[in-house]
């Protein structure tokens, strides 16, 4: 019976002396206790819930920088659920620059074009930090990648004091890209960014006569934008508002209607 009771107060002991250990370690800092659905937070944010979402956003708002050893172990697992790593990618975004020690993390993921969006998405709220790691990946040889990244280095310029001599030029070149979906966000965010209007409107003025419809219709409709500045772009417009494409002449004609009302006044 003794020795019963010896083993269980050894058993105590060991126990207690465990607990002291990881509660109370040297220099006296509690070590933080995670418990198991501790990044339960993290799935709630791509919930079909809106009460999970927004209860999983606040609660990523009060960890602040402390979630990143989360969110940067879930990018760089390539084993875990699709899911995950989306949802990694979106609390990036919510952090915005304080999520900035990610960049690496969301940029291997910006390379992947299963994650292509999500990723280019969460960079350009990431601040100026993010321009180099968005401009190389203008280089893929993936095209899904090259317009999700040109399109996240528009929307910086939006969010972000960011030199617009870094972002017109690769806008103007993107324009003649060999994928219509890229040219069509590089000509898109012509009509938006509108930081260089003579470059800005004699690229569009090109994109006029691009093969493809829907980006001829985009340039029209950007040259709106630029008001009595596209008044070079009129012969090009009257050109286009003969396109054998109905939303391409639509958008031609407007832009037209636009430029003598502007004019007239």
């Amino acid at each position: 019976m003794w020795r019963f009771a010896a083993l269980f107060v050894a058993l105590l002991a060991g126990v207690g002396a465990a607990v002291w250990y990881y509660r109370a370690p040297a220099g006296g800092r509690p070590i933080l206790v995670v418990a198991r659905n501790d990044d339960r937070w993290l799935d709630d944010l791509l919930s079909r819930s809106p009460k999970d979402v927004e209860t999983a956003t606040a609660e990523l708002e009060q960890r602040g920088t402390a979630a990143l050893p989360l969110i940067r172990r879930t990018l760089q697992d390539p084993a875990r659920d699709p899911a995950h790593r989306k949802a990694a990618l979106k609390a990036a975004a919510l952090l915005g620059a304080r999520a900035a020690e990610a960049i690496p993390d969301v940029a291997d993921a910006l390379h992947e074009p299963a994650y292509a969006p999500e990723a280019a998405l969460a960079l350009s709220f990431m601040g100026s930090a993010a321009v180099p790691t968005i401009r190389e990946a203008i280089k893929s040889d993936e095209a899904v990648v090259r317009r999700e990244a040109l399109r996240s280095l528009a929307k910086l310029r939006e969010r972000a004091s960011i030199d617009p001599q870094i972002v017109v030029p690769v806008l103007l070149e993107s324009a003649s890209d060999p994928d219509a979906s890229v040219r069509n966000v590089a000509v898109t965010y012509l009509g938006i960014v509108r930081d260089s209007p003579e470059k800005e409107v004699t690229g569009l003025i090109k994109a006029l006569g691009d093969s493809d419809a829907p980006v001829r219709q985009a340039a029209a409709e950007a040259l709106s934008a630029y008001g009595l500045l596209a008044e070079p772009a009129t012969p090009a417009l009257k050109k286009a508002a003969s396109d054998p494409d109905d939303d391409v002449k639509r958008e031609a004609g407007r832009t037209l209607v636009h430029l003598a009302e502007l004019k007239n006044r």
